[in-house]
Order: structure tokens, then sequence, then C-alpha cells
């Protein structure tokens, strides 16, 4: 089990490696202390180190740089990658051209969250020709600085791109053929079953390569944890101090690594990371791009997968309702046994779902609209983005020359599990134009649901933001563009 490290071409070796260390605590006991831990949640980005997997398309073969968070990131996942942090930027006394402009544009003040910045501003420099604004803003937006301020970090961006042309190439793009065979080399092996022993205690973890394999291995050992991104069970270990016993990964499955794009249907592998499901999913739902700048932060997106974020059955989770409202199906499987089950029946109960034991999700059926429906996403949190929803809403309209005769509404937030909105459904259909819309969705979701009150919203506003929603899309179907206050950034 290898990956390579920064500049160095020979892999590391991982025998020996407890599965439940993360990406973070190998840096660390290994004397790599440029990542720091600020959270141990994936928040803060104060660890944010940046992962590079081969990507072949046809018969092109490149290295895809992504920033991640090493905090909630294990180990193990790295083999047959390449981990890059900020002890690897710089040749000799050579500074790299992120960490120079850094120093140009007083981009550090304590330090402290630097590196992580550096390695997201080291991804951007890797992935883009060009920036702007937005593109700043999303690579950065899972790095929190309390002192610096971000303005200075920002020009850093700029002036990075604006002498790119200029600067030397880095190691990485000098060196590229070399990492590139390497990496195929390292990658070239079969899944071996990995037991790891400390005194009395056995951990395993396996790392399947077909999906047949994957289902026989999880049959002998139903209680094993399945992990793909790892950025849910990631929290249980450096948040909970959980300690799991049998960990399969299922990140090299290739069946499950895959999208097939039809007229009818998207089909998405439950490994299948957000990032890598990003443009698919936006050519088809327009809307959903406003909801996915907003799922989490970057890093996150780049590590985590839609089938862990269905898996996990969290009732706050951002894209269970879209895929609901959408009528999408999940593909079950359980040794050669596949069954299909529509996702608003999957989750039965508060982190319940309707698995059997042994079977796992394989891929998410997303049907497409048709000419004659559309679809409409809110979320309302208290931070733009990298922050969980108050509310979620989906809702897909059908209509009949221009006349509202069908709706299938979602929420996450509202109750224990992602659910359809059913009475809601059914009265704004009626209502839709009705000038008491907002009082009468109010009604509607208070038969729907029961909200609890908590940290992020009491139950009372999200009813009646909720309702307001309800009145914001039908302004919108009628045309009358309102604005979308949680789009605005304030620069």
């Amino acid at each position: 089990m290898h990956f390579l490290f920064n500049q160095s071409i020979k892999p590391v070796d991982l025998a020996g490696v407890n599965p439940n260390m993360t990406v973070l605590q190998w840096l660390r006991q290994n004397n790599h202390n440029g990542s720091k831990e600020g959270c141990a949640a994936g928040d803060c980005g104060a660890c944010t180190a940046v992962v590079g997997e081969l990507i072949s398309t046809g018969s092109k073969v490149f290295i895809e740089y992504k920033s991640i968070n090493t905090c909630i990131a294990l180990v193990l996942n790295l083999v047959g990658k390449h981990l890059i942090t900020v002890e690897g930027l710089a040749e000799g006394d050579k500074l790299h051209p992120v960490q120079q402009a850094m120093v140009q544009a007083n981009g550090s003040q304590c330090g402290f969250c630097t590196p992580g910045f550096v390695m997201s501003l080291f991804a951007l420099y890797h992935n883009e020709s060009s920036i702007d604004l937005d593109k700043i803003n999303e690579s950065l937006s899972g790095n929190l600085c309390r002192c610096t301020g971000y303005k200075p970090i920002i020009n850093a961006a700029f002036l990075i791109f604006a002498k790119k042309s200029q600067c030397h190439e880095d190691f990485y793009i000098k060196n590229n053929a070399k990492l590139i065979s390497s990496l195929q080399e390292i990658n070239e092996i079969e899944n071996k079953p990995y037991c790891y022993t400390d005194k009395n205690k056995k951990i395993y973890y396996n790392s399947p390569i077909g999906i047949d394999q994957l289902a026989s291995i999880f049959q002998k050992h139903p209680d094993a944890k399945l992990i793909a991104g790892g950025s849910d069970l990631g929290l249980d270990i450096t948040q909970q101090l959980k300690e799991f016993e049998n960990i399969i990964n299922i990140q090299n499955v290739a069946e499950m690594k895959t999208i097939e794009n039809n007229n009818e249907y998207i089909q998405i592998g439950a490994a299948v990371s957000y990032h890598s499901a990003w443009s698919v999913l936006v050519e088809s739902f327009p809307e959903l791009r406003s909801l996915l700048l907003r799922f989490a932060s970057k890093p996150i997106r780049n590590w985590a997968t839609i089938g862990g974020n269905i898996a996990n059955a969290s009732p706050i989770g951002d894209m269970p309702p879209v895929l609901i409202a959408l009528n999408s199906l999940v593909k079950l499987r359980k040794g050669s046994n596949v069954r299909k089950v529509n996702l608003q029946d999957f989750f039965v109960g508060y982190r319940e779902t309707a698995l059997k034991e042994g079977e796992f999700i394989e891929s998410i059926l997303v049907p497409k609209l048709s000419s004659n429906e559309r679809l409409w996403v809110h979320k309302i949190s208290k931070r733009y983005e990298d922050d969980i929803s108050a509310v979620c809403m989906a809702i897909k309209i059908t209509t009949d020359d221009g006349v509202l005769i069908e709706s299938r509404i979602a929420f996450g937030g509202m109750s224990d599990i992602p659910k359809r909105a059913k009475q809601l459904e059914k009265t704004i259909v009626s209502n839709w134009t009705h000038k008491d819309l907002v009082h009468k969705a109010y009604l509607a979701l208070k038969e729907d649901f029961s909200p609890i009150d908590d940290v992020r919203a009491t139950s009372e506003y999200r009813l009646q933001v909720s309702a307001r929603l309800i009145e914001k899309t039908a302004l919108n179907f009628s045309s009358i563009m309102v604005p979308n206050m949680a789009e605005i950034r304030h620069y």
C-alpha cells in the first residue's frame, strides 16, 4: 500500500498503519507539521493539503490535483495517489510562485491558517489557466482566517496568475511524466486484505477493485464500515473518538465511479464525488449550481460522494431533498441481487435506511426533466457556504400550457428524515396564484412537519421561511424575479 509524497518519486509504504488514522495524524506523527489541526471536523481549512490522482480519458492520462481536509481523510485512502503539503512546494531556497505571491501581498499574519490557504491556492494554480473573483472565492471556500483578512489573500491569488506566464515551472509540472509513471506503477496492484494488529487488537481493512469483489466481502462482513470520501465517518473518528474494527474502502471500485448520462436519466455511481458529478448535474439541472456552490466547501466536494450523503441518512443533507423532488431511485446490491428503491422510501427513520444486512448503494438514478417540468432549489443557512442548512427545499413543478398541474416538494431540516411535503404539494396546485398562498402554504407545512428548535433555527422560523420560499418560487414562476440574497456576496 503505497502513495507518493511531495517531491519524492519514491513511493511511501503505509504498511503497519492503523486504518483509522487520518492523513493529518500521519503527517504530524512523521514530523510534517505544516498542516495544522484547527477544528478536526473539516470546517476551518488549517489542515488543507492537495491530492493528485491519475485520471484516464481515452488515450489521455493526467494527474488531477484537488484540495482536501486532511483532518477527516483517512490515510489509507491515499493509496495509489500523490499527497502534496506545504513542505513540498519550495525547491531549495526558491519559494513556489504561490508562496512568493503570499509574501508580496502580505497574505499572512499569525500564520496558523496560512499553509491551508497556500495549498488551496496551489490547487487553483494547477487547475486554472485564468481566474476571476468567483473562482478565487470558490477555491478558498474551505479556508477560514481570523486575523489577516481575506483581501490580501485574494490579492495574492490575482498576483499569482498575473505573473504565471513569467514564473518558472514548479516541480510538479517539470516532473509530470515521472510522477504519472510512478503512480501508474503503484496503481497496478490487486486488493489484498490488510490486518492491523496492536497488542490484542485487530483492525481489518479492504479496498476492493471491482463491484463483485465488494459485494462478496461485504456479505461476509456486513458489520464493516463502507467508506468512500469518509467526510462523515472521519468525524466519528475525530469528534466521537470511535475506532472501527473493519473498514471497506470503495474508492477503487471502478463500476461505482462512473456516470451514465442519457436522454432519460443520469446514473451516478455511489463512489462518485460531488466534484466529479458537478458538470453533468449542472448541465441537466442549472438550478443546482447555487446549491452545489454552498454544499460544504470545495475540499469537501472534492472528496465527499453523493452516495455517502445518501447513505448517512442525515436529516439535514442537502442533496437528498433535491433527489427526492426529482423522483430519483437508488440501486441497491447484496451479493449478485440488485433492486431499485425510490429514494423517498429509502429513509425510514432518523439515521435509518431501507438497506438490508450486507446490502449497499451501487448507484443513484436521477430522471431528467421533461419540457414541461422545472426545478427550484432553496437553501437557508447562517453562513453562505460550508454551513449546514436550517432548511433546504427542492420543488419540481409540472405545467400544462403554462398552468401548474402537479408538484413534488421535499425538505431537509424539517423532519427526522429528508421527506416530501405531500399536503403542501396538494395545496400549492390549487392556490398557486392565490393571494393567500403564503398562509395556506404555512398551514399545509404544519400538517406535513413538526420541526424542532435547535441552534440553527426555531420550529416557527423553519415553518415561516419555508412558506415564504414557496411564495418566492411562485413569483419566479411568474417571471417576477426576486433578488436571492443568499446568493449575493459582498466583497
